[in-house]
This record gives C-alpha cells, structure tokens and sequence, in this order.
C-alpha cells in the first residue's frame, strides 16, 4: 500500500530540509511549489536535479513525480553563484504557503481518513462476526454439556436398575448399552456386581 506522504530531501543554498507532498498527487509543479515555500522566490525560475550523476528533472507541471523521484530521495536546487551569495547574505524568510499545495495536503488527508474509517467499519464488522461465532460455540457446548448429563443420567438410573435386579444377563446388557455414557460411580458398580453375580 502506498504511503500518504512522500518525503523528499531538498538540498538547496541554506542547507538540507525536508519536504512532503501527497503521493496520490504529487505532481512536478507542486514539487517546484514545494522548493520555492522553502526557499523563497518564484516556482517558475526552479531547477531541480536528482540521482547521481545529477541530472535535470525535465517534466510537466501536470506529470506525477512518482517514478522519477522515490521517498527519501535528494533533489538539489539549482541556482547560479550570484542567487547563492545574496541567498547567504539575507535573513531566510520562507514563502507563504502554495493555495494547491496545500489543498493537495487537504485531499490526501482526507483520503487517509476515508481509508482509516473504513478499515474501522471492517474491523468492527470482523470482530461483530468473530463475538457470534463465539456465541455460537459457546451455545454448542452448552448443548452438548447437557446431552451428556441426560445421557449420564439416563445410563446410571438404567445401570442402578440392573444392578438392584440382580440378574446377571440384564446387567450384562445393560452395561453393554450404557457402559460409554455411565458415571465413574456407577459404572464401577455395576461392573463389581457383575463380577460378584459370576461367581
């Protein structure tokens, strides 16, 4: 997924700094709109080089910058020795804020807020999904739990019987049916009767 912002270093006559620009719409003029708030003067007279050996961004206002310049590349400012020495002879006063650059920030982010809220109506919808599941599993254990224990109870009153009777082949048969289903108790009961009634 591709960043929001991309940054770009600016070397330029003061020094280095740093510029973001949207990356769904970072077009070259807005790069150059860039540069000229940092270091003042009119977009239009920018030069920009990158990569090494430098070489000269040569784009239109309209192209997108992305696949010609990378998050955390350097561009350089180009400018002659006479721009450089009234550059480092005057206070910095960076230029106002760019109107579409800074509407272009507005736009990226609120598509970064379009998409966090969406990713929160599905991680809401999963964990909505993942609470019935669980609910659901825990009704099916439930249910189960209360099979076994009528089952349980079933075995042990049928097994009781039997073992109160005192007949062998009932027993018998009533330990093969309902020995799986039996409590401990009850199973062990039965058993020893058998042994007992066999002798």
């Amino acid at each position: 997924q591709m960043a929001q912002f991309l940054t770009v270093r600016l070397r330029h006559p003061r020094g280095t700094s740093t510029i973001q620009l949207p990356s769904s719409h970072a077009t070259f003029d807005l790069l150059l709109e860039a540069v000229a708030e940092q270091v003042g003067g009119c977009a239009a007279g920018i030069r920009l080089s990158t990569g090494y050996p430098p070489k000269v961004l040569r784009l239109g206002p309209s192209d997108l910058i992305a696949g010609h310049i990378n998050d955390m590349d350097t561009v350089t400012y180009l400018y002659d020795a006479g721009m450089a020495q009234a550059a480092s002879q005057a206070p910095f006063q960076p230029a106002p804020k760019q109107k579409r650059l800074a509407e272009a920030r507005a736009r990226a982010q609120a598509e970064a807020a379009a998409t966090a809220e969406a990713n929160a109506k599905v991680a809401a919808a999963n964990a909505r999904r993942e609470e019935a599941q669980r609910r659901a599993q825990a009704q099916e254990r439930q249910k189960a739990a209360a099979a076994a224990t009528a089952a349980r109870e079933v075995a042990d009153a049928v097994l009781r019987s039997a073992v109160e009777g005192g007949a062998l082949e009932e027993l018998r048969a009533a330990l093969e049916t309902h020995q799986e289903a039996a409590s401990a108790d009850v199973l062990r009961l039965a058993r020893d009767t058998r042994e007992r009634l066999r002798r």
